[in-house]
């Protein structure tokens, strides 16, 4: 999952919903019950790239898409560290038979849109069809793709998936080509929700992403000024009853970090999207009185850099390998207040089936050597793009120093992020950028399949190296369908070798978040999956 938005709108434009009578009848979710408190406001410097859970693959979108959509099953999030899997809209977790390959679910029978209309299996198969349809250009497409018939459908070869069946109204059966070990994660995902048919017809996928989302959960869209803010408030008619305490959650788009602690301190914000600004972190973190509303987490994630392998000279396995020994990982943490462990490897030492091993240490001699190898003795000229948010430039102009002390001349291109992310996604564009990846669940799989995989080396990815091997993928399959959890964790580290010995990108460094949070705001904490838990907090 990228942490940075994919688009940013330019328009300022403000859209009202209308939600038919729910809306109506709930026209002030905060008179109607007691329950609720507080407008929570979190300040972003960029606005939040999609409401379209289907388009969703991103810490700033996550939060807002898990207040207001459900899932079959989905990740709880209590505190800090949950994030186990556990049914949502479905009754139960479900059934599964056919040597690991069919699974069976019981739905709810009282999930209704915000429009009133009833959610049925119809629907759940229309969105799990959609985020497969590559027209719909999702993110985490190369997810679904295990499904029985959903490369068929993908290449339009079939109207519908096969392995996608519903039970009647209320009855759901998905069947997989091999065992997956991480389906339920995938199900547990944004892009496993269920989303309102007519909406997106009525509207387009556009139109449904940005101005007229219509989901089912405990939250609901109220309004947008595109390029200013996002307004969602509480659901009165949430299938399994009030939830939350917040009687609306804003997003203020547009406040810079420096800004948005400012607003913090004075009480006009909550959270900051963006998190402590570096210059004031050191001061914050020892406050008297605001140390105590910092929050540490050690992320199940990783800052790297990517080499595009279909645009020269990074077609060539030396040059790439040059670049990891050209790094010097603890002098780029020293810069960001050691807020980072540095990284060496594709998995993080934070998730399960991490194995330690360093391939490339720091050796400029090495570097210099290897690009003499491959046929540039003088360095060679290249762009590296980086974007605009948080520390990424400070970090982009510290990595191309280190490149030209190696002989690479580097020209830093500077652009806000959602541009960033098209350009990445966009086949030999951008020859090599500062990325980063951030669990969507906690698996190794999910640092492999959606950014290091042929699956999805396609437009729209996030496989910002277009890094494409058939025998690392193979051997990725070996290990996602494995039955034996134990067995399939300790092979791991092999793949994770394989993968570095390929040297599609450079590990820097696993961060680590300081969030602070206003003193109106309780019960707060940051969560590794959805970000933050709208429906956990509340204000004084």
């Amino acid at each position: 999952m990228r942490v940075f938005p994919h688009r940013l709108f330019v328009a300022a434009l403000v859209v009202v919903m209308a939600l038919g009578f729910w809306l109506q009848a709930a026209a002030n979710p905060a008179r109607a019950s007691g329950r609720y408190h507080g407008n929570l406001i979190v300040d972003y410097t960029s606005d939040i790239s999609h409401l379209d859970p289907a388009l969703c693959y991103d810490g700033e979108c996550y939060p807002w898409n898990h207040a207001m959509f459900d899932q079959l099953v989905t990740f709880r999030a209590h505190s800090t560290y949950d994030y186990k899997i556990v049914p949502d809209a479905a009754v139960s977790m479900p059934t599964i038979s056919n040597h690991g390959k069919t699974y069976t679910f019981r739905l709810a029978h009282n999930l209704h849109f915000w429009n009133g209309k009833l959610a049925t299996s119809a629907d759940w198969k229309y969105s799990f069809e959609r985020v497969i349809n590559p027209k719909t250009q999702s993110g985490a497409q190369s997810f679904w793709l295990d499904i029985v018939g959903a490369k068929k459908f993908a290449a339009g070869k079939a109207k519908h998936v096969s392995g996608i069946q519903t039970i009647g109204k209320f009855g759901l059966r998905i069947t997989l080509d091999a065992p997956d070990s991480t389906f339920l994660d995938v199900l547990g995902m944004p892009m496993g929700s269920v989303v309102d048919p007519a909406q997106v017809k009525k509207y387009g996928n556009k139109g449904f992403d940005s101005l007229h989302p219509m989901g089912t959960g405990p939250y609901m869209f109220k309004q947008r000024v595109i390029g200013q803010k996002l307004v969602i408030v509480p659901n009165p008619h949430y299938f399994k009853g009030p939830q939350g305490h917040l009687a609306s959650v804003e997003a203020q788009i547009g406040v810079n970090e420096n800004t948005g602690l400012l607003r913090i301190e004075k009480g006009q914000a909550d959270l900051d999207g963006d998190g402590i600004p570096s210059a004031d972190f050191e001061s914050v973190i020892h406050d008297p009185k605001w140390k105590k509303q910092v929050q540490r987490v050690t992320y199940i994630a990783f800052i790297y850099i990517s080499m595009n392998t279909l645009m020269k000279p990074f077609t060539n396995v030396l040059v790439r390998r040059a670049v990891n020994y050209a790094i010097d990982k603890p002098l780029i943490l020293r810069i960001l207040n050691n807020r980072g462990i540095v990284q060496n490897t594709v998995e993080p030492s934070t998730m399960p089936g991490y194995g330690a091993f360093n391939l490339y240490p720091y050796n400029p001699a090495k570097a210099r050597q290897l690009l003499k190898q491959a046929g540039y003795p003088n360095g060679f000229s290249t762009t590296f793009w980086t974007d605009t948010t948080g520390d990424d430039a400070r970090v982009s102009q510290v990595i191309t120093q280190q490149l030209a002390n190696v002989g690479i001349k580097a020209t830093l291109k500077s652009v806000d992020a959602n541009t960033l992310t098209a350009a990445t996604g966009t086949k030999k564009k951008v020859p090599i950028t500062l990325s980063a990846w951030y669990l969507d669940f906690p698996d190794p799989n999910d640092f492999v399949g959606p950014i290091l995989s042929c699956a999805s080396a396609v437009p729209g990815t996030f496989n910002e190296s277009w890094y494409c091997d058939p025998r690392v993928d193979r051997y990725a399959h070996k290990l996602l369908i494995m039955q034996n959890q134990k067995k399939r964790l300790s092979l791991y580290p092999r793949l994770d070798r394989m993968i570095m010995t390929d040297a599609p990108i450079v590990p820097l460094y696993t961060p680590v978040w300081y969030d602070i949070h206003s003193l109106a705001l309780h019960h707060y904490f940051y969560n590794p999956v959805w970000v933050y838990s709208f429906v956990s907090y509340s204000k004084s």
